[in-house]
């Protein structure tokens, strides 16, 4: 509500506080909670008094709210604490339930914020392609065989955080190869690290928070020759990915994350296969990189709107259907969407703002129709064209740039 940000939780740009609304007739008043000494800065100080904000000590929430009595007070049930609770119950007070009003203003972002995705998207995929060329050249041009799934997430870190106006990670990283792959939040350590090989798969999901957004990509690679069966398991992902960015669907309140959830899913029900996770959840813009109530999923069931942005959209998103193979391997491939106008009057699509090349090697043309590889042609053209500017000088990443989004000629 009030556009700051703050350090005390890992991976997320927020600070402990409260924030009272006191609404007197047509008075307002902001009253913040907070640790005072992280409010020092002489900008922060001006932000907040220009936006009317009262700066509280944090533990004086509890007396404040002991003292309300014979006053309305909305609150969100589902996400308060008990104590907080108790306080406003124990006088004459009315309590109204807010439910996720505030979650869903929150998460229909505005013009700044969807061009910020769009902006903070480029750099990042600057870091992770750079990651990724990196680690092939080590693996096949320097034949190393030392670098583990800990030195590969730590050196993602290091190319994210020469980008521009990076600010930290969005999660902790997951880099993963071989059977630590197929299991699907699996978190690197030193202790637990395989080593990374050009012989299997590796799979990367990760993510940063910058002045100007907040990221979350999963990309799949072989850096060799992968199995038919790796291959096929891969495309009918990506087939998933392709298809629901290809949707179009009427702007109306029925149309909800489930609704769509089977987009991503059908090619793998073909084979009797299927992931045992959420297809995509909702991200903040400089804030949570898992952000709700929007989502895609057999259990999201609010509706799409202009400004969503989701994990794979006005709303933003992921989307990150993914395939597991017990042991083996794992495949995700996960894109940030917009949900934004379509051509047709009264009708929304999605807008994919990720911009990292897919895996050539782990791709089976032969199963893609026309659309589809023109779908991958077009994504992969405006990745290069976008990218090879702003890596000039780098010859490792360019060749790999070079390599993975040559154009693919559908045959007749």
């Amino acid at each position: 509500m009030l556009n700051l940000r703050g350090f005390d939780i890992d991976f997320n740009p927020y600070f402990m506080s409260y924030l009272v609304v006191l609404l007197e007739g047509e008075r307002v008043e902001f009253r913040l909670y907070a640790d005072e000494e992280k409010f020092k800065d002489k900008k922060v100080q001006d932000h907040i008094q220009k936006v009317g904000v009262k700066l509280f000590p944090y533990e004086k929430i509890m007396e404040d709210l002991a003292a309300l009595d014979k006053q309305t007070a909305g609150i969100e049930l589902n996400s308060v604490n008990f104590k907080i609770l108790s306080l406003v119950r124990s006088k004459d007070n009315k309590v109204v339930d807010l439910l996720d009003v505030i979650p869903k203003l929150k998460q229909k972002k505005n013009a700044v914020e969807l061009e910020g995705f769009r902006k903070c998207h480029v750099r990042d995929g600057v870091g992770l392609i750079k990651h990724i060329a990196w680690l092939e050249h080590q693996l096949n041009a320097l034949n190393r065989t030392d670098i583990d799934e800990y030195m590969a997430s730590e050196n993602v870190h290091e190319f994210r955080k020469a980008q521009d106006k990076f600010m930290g990670l969005s999660f902790k990283t997951i880099a993963s190869t071989g059977p630590n792959a197929s299991v699907v939040h699996y978190k690197p350590t030193k202790e637990t690290a395989l080593k990374v090989t050009n012989k299997e798969i590796y799979l990367v999901d990760s993510g940063a928070h910058y002045l100007d957004g907040t990221t979350d990509v999963t990309r799949t690679v072989h850096f060799t020759t992968p199995t038919e069966y790796q291959r096929e398991m891969y495309t009918r992902v990506l087939r998933g990915n392709l298809s629901l960015e290809r949707a179009v669907f009427p702007n109306k309140e029925q149309i909800t994350g489930a609704m769509l959830d089977m987009y991503t899913r059908k090619y793998l029900w073909e084979v009797g296969k299927d992931y045992g996770h959420g297809t995509g959840h909702g991200v903040g813009h400089f804030l949570g990189v898992h952000e709700g109530p929007i989502g895609v999923g057999i259990l999201r069931t609010t509706p799409f709107e202009e400004g969503h942005v989701t994990s794979n959209g006005k709303h933003c998103k992921s989307v990150e259907p993914g395939f597991y193979e017990d042991n083996q391997f794992g495949i995700r491939i996960e894109n940030l969407i917009m949900c934004v106008k379509a051509k047709c009057e009264g009708f929304l699509c999605f807008e994919n703002v990720t911009v990292v090349p897919y895996c050539n090697a782990l791709i089976k043309w032969e199963m893609l129709n026309k659309e589809e590889i023109d779908q991958i042609n077009s994504y992969h053209k405006k990745v290069h064209d976008t990218l090879k500017p702003l890596l000039a000088g780098d010859e490792i990443t360019l060749k790999y740039l070079e390599k993975e989004c040559k154009p693919h000629e559908a045959k007749p």
